[in-house]
């Protein structure tokens, strides 16, 4: 199976859009609380890579960009070991890893490792409530599906036109046709989502055509199904951060694009220069203008 491309870029543009944490309290309890969690499930060679992923993560809060070579050298363990340490911590959902490449030559870098908010635990009392709540729900249902069905036999050609009907999903707004089919992996967040992609291009202060967005939306949303069909349980949050940033990417280095983005970026850097050079002029005071009148 052919390795799929890598999109995101490291840079401190990304790592800030990546961010996982409002604080460094939360992400200090969350570490805690991940510990206590898993605690038969974790060893030292775990909670040891989980300290060092911690203990590198204040500049952008939750996430950190070592090697998993230096990570070792930090615990005294060899790389293949923290690798296997970072694939249970991720598979556990405690931390997720992306991979990366660099600006300067697109090559693969060292991934973004991303400790993850942490998830409130439903009570299992609880969720046996709703378990059986569901099943006298979905049993209601049925008991009158089959009373309607009798009570309608004579039209049942009139019922199946309406079933059918009803499992069409409607057309979301503002989100291309050639977008909708993405409606099966994100629902209504699609528009959301394609909202982030339009953000990015405000952002850089470029006009792009629409065709060449649409065709940057669909490697988006592609990478982020890839992501969900990985088994990557993705928040909405993470989601439009993800949208974001490869959209950003894409706009910097597609051939098509990324002149407009440079000349954008020399644009703004000339006007900002500008504007400094103005704000040092010192305008004449009234005094002087009163002084050369008077004379």
């Amino acid at each position: 199976m052919a390795k799929e491309k890598i999109e995101i870029i490291a840079s401190v543009e990304t790592y800030k859009n990546l961010s996982s944490f409002e604080s460094i309290d939360t992400l200090n309890k969350a570490v805690r609380a991940y510990i206590e969690r898993f605690k038969d499930q974790l060893n030292k060679t775990h909670i040891a890579v989980l300290k060092v992923l911690h203990g590198h993560s204040a500049k952008h809060l939750g996430v950190s960009f070592l090697t998993k070579r230096n990570i070792g050298k930090l615990i005294g363990k060899s790389r293949a070991t923290v690798i296997r340490a970072c694939n249970h911590l991720e598979d556990l959902g405690i931390i997720k890893q992306l991979e990366m490449k660099r600006s300067s030559d697109m090559k693969q870098t060292s991934n973004a490792i991303i400790i993850q908010p942490i998830q409130k635990e439903e009570p299992v009392q609880e969720m046996a409530q709703i378990e059986e709540n569901a099943t006298q729900e979905i049993q209601k249902m049925q008991h009158q599906e089959n009373k309607i069905f009798l009570k309608q036999i004579h039209n049942i050609k009139h019922l199946n036109m309406s079933k059918t009907t009803s499992k069409r999903k409607a057309y979301i707004k503002m989100v291309p046709k050639r977008l909708q089919q993405y409606q099966a992996f994100f629902g209504n967040q699609i528009k959301s989502l394609y909202g982030r992609i339009w953000l990015a291009m405000k952002n850089l202060d470029v006009r792009i055509e629409q065709s060449i967005m649409q065709e940057i939306a669909h490697i988006t949303f592609d990478k982020i199904v890839y992501y969900i069909k990985q088994g990557r349980n993705l928040s909405t949050e993470e989601m439009h951060k993800l949208a974001y940033t490869i959209a950003y990417n894409q706009l910097s280095e597609r051939k098509d694009t990324r002149e407009i983005v440079k000349d954008q970026r020399a644009i703004t850097r000339a006007l900002a220069l500008l504007d400094k050079s103005n704000q040092c002029y010192k305008a004449p005071s009234i005094d002087l203008f009163k002084s050369v009148l008077s004379s």
